[in-house]
Formats: C-alpha cells, sequence, structure tokens
C-alpha cells in the first residue's frame, strides 16, 4: 500500500536513492547524495517540510512532489499566494502512473492550504525556490521538455505552458570570438574592464543564490566609467560536475536593444568566454526565453546550439 506523507528527517537517503533511478536527462543531475539534498534543498530558509510530500511503500520512499513558493515584488518575503510544484520524481514501480498523479493532487492540495490562488508547475524565476543546479542548465528553467514523463503527467493534470525558456550551451575548447567589422568597431571604443566579484540585491537572490559566486564583465569606455553592458556569471554546480566538465553560466545580461544591435553585447559575452576559456572552463551554458529573438541571435553568432526548453505551466 502506497502513504503519503511529509518528508522527515530520516529521508534524504530514500530520496537521494529515487533520484538516482531516474532516466538520464542532460539537464537533470544524475549523481545525488543525502549532503547534496541537505545543502542545496533543505537548508533553504524557506523550506517546509509539509510541501516535500513523499511517497513510501511500508519503509522505502518510492517518490516525491517538493511545492513552494516565490517572492513578493520587493523580493524581501515569501509571496503564498502563487505557487509551484517544483520537482516531481518516481520511481520505477508499477503503480507509477497513479502514484506520480496522486503526488500532484497532493502538492496541489498543499499550495491551495498554505493560500495559492493560482498553482504552476516547475520551478523558474520568479518561482525558484529549489533545485538550482540540480535541475536546469545556467538556471532552474520550469518543466524540462526532455522530461517528458512529468511533462504528459502535467497534461493530464489540466496544466497548460505558460513561459517558455530555451536552453542553449557549447563547448569552449574551440571557441573563437567572432570577427567582422560591427566586433572591430566595438573593439577600438570599448574595452572589457576587468572581471568583479558581484553580489545579490535582494534577500531573496541572496538566499537563492546562496552557495555560488557571482562574476560580473562590463564593457565601459577606455577612460573607465559606468558600465553600458554586463553580465554576471557563475560556476555550474553541482551540475558541471555531474557533466565532468568545468562550466561557467550566464546568470544575467544587463543591456540594451541598442546594444544589442551595435554588437556591443556579442562583444562582451565572447570576451568573456575567450577569458573562461583560458582559465580552463570547458563548456558555457546559458538560456533565453524563447520570444527573446535578439538573445536568441547572439547566441548563434557565439556558437551556441540550444537543445532543450524548459516550461512554467500554470494550472488552468
Amino acid at each position: 500500500m502506497i502513504r503519503y506523507r511529509a518528508f522527515e528527517n530520516r529521508d534524504p537517503p530514500g530520496l537521494a536513492e529515487i533520484w538516482r533511478t531516474q532516466r538520464p536527462i542532460r539537464g537533470r543531475i544524475q549523481t545525488v547524495t543525502p549532503q547534496t539534498i541537505e545543502e542545496h534543498v533543505l537548508a533553504k530558509p524557506w523550506f517546509d517540510r509539509h510541501g516535500l510530500i513523499v511517497a513510501s511503500e511500508g519503509a522505502r520512499l518510492v517518490g516525491f512532489v517538493h511545492a513552494g513558493f516565490g517572492a513578493n515584488c520587493a523580493h524581501t518575503e515569501i509571496d503564498c499566494t502563487e505557487g509551484t510544484s517544483c520537482l516531481l520524481l518516481v520511481a520505477p514501480h508499477e503503480a507509477r502512473p497513479m502514484i506520480a498523479q496522486e503526488l500532484m493532487a497532493a502538492s496541489e492540495n498543499y499550495l491551495r492550504q498554505r493560500g495559492a490562488r493560482q498553482i504552476y508547475a516547475g520551478s523558474q524565476f520568479p518561482l525558484n525556490p529549489f533545485y538550482l543546479g540540480m535541475y536546469g542548465s545556467s538556471d532552474v528553467a520550469g518543466v524540462l521538455i526532455s522530461n517528458y514523463g512529468w511533462v504528459n503527467l502535467l497534461k493530464e493534470c489540466g496544466y497548460q505552458p505558460k513561459v517558455r525558456r530555451v536552453l542553449a550551451g557549447r563547448t569552449l575548447a574551440s571557441f573563437r570570438p567572432p570577427v567582422d567589422r560591427k566586433q572591430m568597431q566595438v573593439r577600438r571604443k570599448f574595452k572589457v574592464a576587468d572581471a568583479a566579484h558581484a553580489l545579490p540585491d535582494n534577500w531573496w537572490d541572496a538566499c537563492v543564490w546562496a552557495l555560488h559566486e557571482w562574476t560580473r564583465f562590463s564593457l565601459v569606455l577606455p577612460g573607465g566609467g559606468e558600465p553600458i553592458v554586463s553580465a554576471i556569471f557563475w560556476d555550474v554546480e553541482p551540475l558541471g560536475r555531474n557533466w565532468g566538465v568545468q562550466t561557467v553560466g550566464l546568470v544575467r545580461l544587463d543591456d540594451t536593444p541598442e546594444a544589442r544591435q551595435e554588437g556591443l553585447t556579442t562583444y562582451l559575452l565572447a570576451e568573456a568566454l575567450r577569458q573562461y576559456q583560458v582559465a580552463g572552463y570547458g563548456q558555457f551554458e546559458a538560456q533565453a526565453a524563447a520570444t527573446d529573438v535578439s538573445l536568441r541571435a547572439i547566441f548563434v553568432e557565439l556558437g551556441m546550439n540550444e537543445y532543450d526548453e524548459g516550461v512554467l505551466w500554470a494550472k488552468s
């Protein structure tokens, strides 16, 4: 008989074992330990054991779903009016479809009881409380299309795609910055300032990214001054370790449509990648909204390939 209950302190080894039984997909870490779960999930200040619902058969855990919330508009505290099922995993079992459906129902009930008026599925900003570095790529991206078992379940449960993000990446071993007339003009007019440590500017980001350091690259005038374009990067961990290559990911891009059109954004990103290549990094990962045509075009200029898509799903 399958029983559903809230997380207990003895559960991390069982959760890690469920994770290890999953079909390998690029955007989901495969080698998970109880310590990984402790550090990246349970240690978050907003963790609520009642939101992590496990399915057990006797003493054995056979599945779990994890529900949570995002921050308010000021990013100063949790907002429970919108909630999401961040992740759902079920071990191979003859009753797997039933267990998955009942876990989704339990997650929805938890979110409603906490005050959610709109329910989603997938961890994607601004509903990104858990699983950074464990699911997605350069950021959590929602439910990956390659995770087709969960995608099919969401369709059956009445969810609709709301926000789509494309995942793109490339190896850095053969990277060469693009060279054309526009890039040469940018090189003559601007310079890339020395990489600098960056800090989150609000409580929510500070907690989400607590285990990771940010590095900012900025494009400035030759004499210095305020950045014209800037980009923040991080070491994608533990996913990069799972891929077996030191990986850098794009966190945030502060630019303008004019900067993209004039080649400034391309130049800044290319120079950052060149420096990471020299430092020994082997992979670059980034994401863009599916509707962000100009950024996706820059990814093409940088020789990146789009290999998956993440979707934030909304309950009808």
